[in-house]
């Protein structure tokens, strides 16, 4: 017996096997459901605090008279300041001589005051002068809300200087914060919602392209359509943004700037993010089907729109249902990009006024503006149960429903399937691929070719590529050897309760906001003190990178004959020889799929990564690192770059996938 065969043999027997799925679920509870989930235990042992903000509207403004007796100085202040108001203080004063009244508000940030906004006036006499701070001045000044400080100070030049100051709480206006959570979900399912539709209708036709058809250039197309999921979050938003929207200020040649509709503009930008995974998905179930069924239908005399409307479709509700669950959550989740695409249209889209929120960017912008830690934990926490709660009946349902109709419709049905109609409808999945997916994600380039060339540090650009791409290639290793199995175990596994559990659980990574899951990775890993960066990066990545690997490949076995297995187990083989000769052949398109997508999702994080690690130096930092900092050419260049490397390396994995299959 050689050793192969000795390794072979052990690995297939059955408390190996077991002792192996017990070891792959403890690594899927321990390292991705905890952490994930770790912020959440506030909202158990922080629930008198959720009460006591979420529940409750902010104090009423309290007025305090208030004097400075050396130059007869009075005035009201403020204990509250709603930034997001008008805000008034009167001053009266009573001087002989020229002097200067400055009136300052100050943030804390770790104790330290920083100036947020600052008003003077020079006054001589008797009378009273006002200091005011319109809402729309707010947007611009106040980016804290929370504890800080008011100072008024008064100097006449002789260098006697009285200053009085007070602790004030800026706050975000008189809206109860459960009122804001509930309207955020309400636009956030309502999103998520039209998205998951379009993203169905015009994926179906595009997946079946890619499996069904041959055609010159398909590898670089079905190579394409994953590109928008290399492109960080932050810079696909500003990207769809300069296409689509009405950007004041930047008006890049070939901008299309047909909407100033942040809703439209919204929709638009998460079927970017989505329209990938629904294809993806698709595809990988359409490889699987045995296409002898359509020919057996064909032969019969049925036209190819009724064998796919009878025969197809119904044998892929699985890969519906990780289409669906994918693009919904993918949808539900998003942050970064949002908020980036919403700054375009205007400053005050990024501030807690703005009327129209998302579930993500509402605690984004609470994150933002100070922490907040009951209204996120309280926003995560809602946002994730009713989640979880529509996915599961989105999947009983599909799961459940007939689909399609069994009757048969041979006139109109013969003559959408011939002629101008397939064609039509093959050009139609082209344009909208083009238009709505491709175009936006590259319109960065527009900028780079249009806009004004400056220096880009390539050095720093190409440290943070090599730190990019270590972590997502240990990421996809580790996500394919414990990723794949749980898969299996879930669609296999014999305790229906255990394996019911984990599908749910599978999906809680996709459905936390970027957000929410970066604080509960930083909370959770921080509290680790592992003190080495990469190692921190990977962890956090493990979470929202690990159920893109078991969604696809648990879809797959779903539609997956066991009779071929247990066949063979009845005529000797082994496990290990089952899963390599019959099991993973048939997998290996969603097996790849899987890892691109685990991959690419690695490559484009950034919100997750700063919360976890802030000095981690990955592509997608370094990128939104220039787009803050307003150096907005070489951000569009370092993307460029990655966008051409992320496509060399997914032909690449495509290709190696594509030989170790063959052999």
């Amino acid at each position: 017996m050689t050793l192969s065969e000795k390794i072979s043999d052990f690995i297939s027997r059955k408390k190996v096997i077991k002792g192996w799925y017990a070891l792959v679920i403890i690594f899927f509870i321990m390292l991705v459901i905890v952490p994930t989930l770790f912020v959440l235990t506030y909202a158990f042992t922080g629930w008198d605090e959720i009460q006591e903000t979420v529940m409750k509207a902010p104090p009423e403004i309290q007025y305090t008279p208030t004097h400075l007796p050396v130059y007869n100085i009075r005035f009201t202040s403020q204990d509250i300041i709603d930034v997001t108001e008008s805000y008034s203080l009167e001053v009266e004063y009573d001087t002989d001589r020229d002097t200067t009244l400055n009136h300052t508000v100050y943030l804390l940030d770790d104790g330290e005051k920083v100036i947020e906004f600052q008003e003077e006036f020079i006054v001589n006499g008797t009378g009273s002068i006002w200091f005011n701070a319109s809402a729309n001045d707010t947007y611009n000044y106040f980016h804290h809300v929370g504890d800080g400080y008011q100072t008024i100070r008064a100097d006449n030049g002789t260098g006697l200087i009285e200053e009085w100051e007070n602790e004030v709480t800026l706050r975000s206006g008189d809206r109860l914060p459960w009122d804001m959570v509930k309207d955020a979900l309400i636009v956030s399912f309502t999103i998520a919602t039209i998205v998951t539709i379009i993203d169905f209708t015009a994926g179906l036709p595009m997946a079946w392209l890619m499996v069904r058809k041959d055609f010159r250039g398909k590898k670089y197309i079905d190579t394409l359509i994953d590109m928008p999921l290399a492109i960080p979050t932050a810079a696909l938003g500003f990207s769809t943004a300069m296409f689509w929207a009405v950007t004041p200020g930047l008006n890049p040649y070939g901008s299309l700037s047909l909407t100033s509709s942040p809703f439209i503009l919204v929709i638009l930008l998460h079927i970017v993010f989505s329209y990938p995974y629904m294809v993806r998905s698709l595809s990988a179930i359409l490889h699987e089907i045995d296409i002898n069924y359509e020919v057996a239908a064909s032969t019969l005399g049925a036209p190819p729109l009724t064998v796919a409307r009878t025969i197809t479709l119904p044998l892929f509700r699985a890969g519906l249902v990780t289409g669906i669950i994918l693009c919904f959550a993918r949808s539900l989740s998003e942050t970064g990009g949002t908020m980036a695409a919403l700054a375009m249209m205007s400053p005050a889209m990024g501030e807690l006024a703005y009327p129209m929120k998302t579930g993500p960017t509402l605690i984004g912008a609470w994150k933002h503006a100070g922490g907040f830690e009951p209204h996120l934990a309280f926003t995560a926490m809602i946002l994730v149960i009713i989640t979880l709660i529509l996915l599961v009946i989105i999947k009983i349902v599909i799961m459940k429903f007939k689909m399609p109709l069994r009757k048969v419709f041979p006139g109109p049905e013969r003559l959408l399937s011939k002629g101008v109609f397939p064609k039509m409808k093959d050009a139609l999945s082209f344009i909208f691929m083009f238009l709505v997916l491709l175009i936006p994600s590259f319109f960065i380039f527009s900028f780079v070719l249009t806009g004004e060339p400056s220096p880009v540090d390539w050095g720093g650009f190409w440290g943070a590529m090599r730190f990019s791409f270590l972590v997502a290639g240990v990421i996809t290793v580790i996500n394919l050897i414990f990723g794949v199995p749980l898969a299996i175990y879930i669609v296999r596994g014999t305790n229906k309760i255990m394996t019911n559990i984990l599908d749910v659980l599978v999906n809680v990574p996709l459905i936390v906001p970027t957000s929410a899951l970066g604080i509960s990775l930083g909370m959770f890993w921080g509290s680790m003190d592992l003190g080495m960066t990469t190692l921190l990066v990977i962890s956090a990545h493990l979470a929202f990178t690990f159920p893109l690997v078991v969604r696809n490949v648990a879809g797959a076995m779903e539609e997956l004959d066991p009779t071929y297995e247990e066949t063979a187990r009845t005529l000797g083989a082994k496990p290990m020889f089952v899963f390599r000769k019959i099991v993973f052949p048939s997998i290996k398109f969603s097996v790849l799929a899987g890892a691109i997508m685990a991959f690419t999702r690695s490559l484009g994080e950034t919100g997750a990564t700063l919360a976890v690690v802030k000095e981690a130096n990955t592509v997608p930092v370094y990128i939104v690192g220039l787009v803050k900092a307003g150096n907005y050419y070489p951000a569009a260049l370092a993307c460029i770059a990655l966008i051409f490397i992320s496509f060399i390396t997914m032909m690449a994995m495509r290709y190696m996938t594509k030989k170790a299959g063959d052999n």
